[in-house]
């Protein structure tokens, strides 16, 4: 398992929603001081945005679980089982933890946050796997990226280890022949060419009843798996409509968070679900 945080929060939203796009479970510590503030409010909403089930996590004794769940209310957050512990015993409970409910149905993707070029190695991504696996001699579409180009799996390292495969939630390195990194620097995710692609998104939107502008006819931006990508919302039947700013891979089910990086105090507008059919 990987343990995901970030140091930019409250300052910045986008670390915790990327971490909330590809996350399984969520732990929310409530904090130590037995009151919330205005992040950790939006933290609870941006977790109820991102559809996720978690841990609510009380430490020391600094509030009752009764209590907790109150200061919650109107979040998915407040409806987590509870886990109490002391800060002096290391262990916590990962028997909750599950996939995911909306993973993907089939398919190998991999979400990339860095492409470099090692020398003696070549062309090398790291990302997390989302869905399926990879082994080594896999052939992957970078998205975005050349529309004909398909990439030779050369290696794959997972802690500085080689390994000939990996599995869904695994980090990992990949490194390639015949491409140069400069060819994949607008690339965010790998897959093996299953996924249906698209700029324009269907979907159910629902709006966070702590979050008051109306989202129809804005730019704001959408959390994908792993992705902050800029998008204009429209209303459309039964639901909501995105332009997005590149093609991603989608499927019916699928999960997003619609952020407002200019909004005044909450910047999570509400989550969505793609549509397909």
């Amino acid at each position: 398992m990987s343990f995901l945080d970030t140091p930019d929060f409250p300052s910045r939203v986008q670390g915790f929603a990327r971490i909330a796009s590809l996350s399984d479970h969520a732990y929310y510590i409530f904090p130590k001081t037995g009151a919330l503030s205005v992040p950790d409010g939006e933290l609870a909403v941006l977790l109820t945005a991102a559809g996720i089930e978690g841990t609510l996590e009380i430490l020391d004794g600094c509030t009752t679980p009764d209590m907790a769940r109150a200061a919650l209310k109107g979040t998915a957050v407040a409806d987590f089982p509870v886990e109490e512990r002391t800060t002096q015993s290391a262990a916590i409970d990962l028997s909750r933890a599950g996939e995911r409910r909306d993973k993907p149905p089939g398919g190998t993707l991999i979400y990339v946050d860095r492409v470099f070029s090692v020398k003696g190695v070549g062309t090398v991504a790291l990302g997390f796997v989302l869905s399926g696996s990879i082994s080594v001699h896999d052939k992957l579409r970078p998205v975005p990226g050349p529309e004909e180009l398909r990439l030779d799996v050369r290696g794959i390292q997972i802690n500085d280890q080689d390994f000939d495969g990996a599995g869904r939630g695994i980090r990992v390195g990949l490194s390639f022949r015949g491409v140069e990194a400069k060819e994949l620097e607008k690339t965010r995710w790998l897959d093996d060419g299953s996924f249906v692609l698209s700029d324009d998104l269907t979907m159910e939107f629902e709006k966070s009843a702590f979050y008051r502008p109306a989202v129809e006819g804005r730019d704001l931006h959408i959390q994908l798996p792993g992705e902050l990508v800029p998008a204009r919302l429209e209303a459309a039947t039964g639901g909501l409509h995105a332009k997005l700013a590149i093609s991603c891979p989608v499927w019916d089910g699928m999960r997003v968070i619609a952020v407002d990086l200019n909004g005044k105090g909450l910047r999570v507008a509400g989550g969505a679900t793609l549509k397909l059919r």
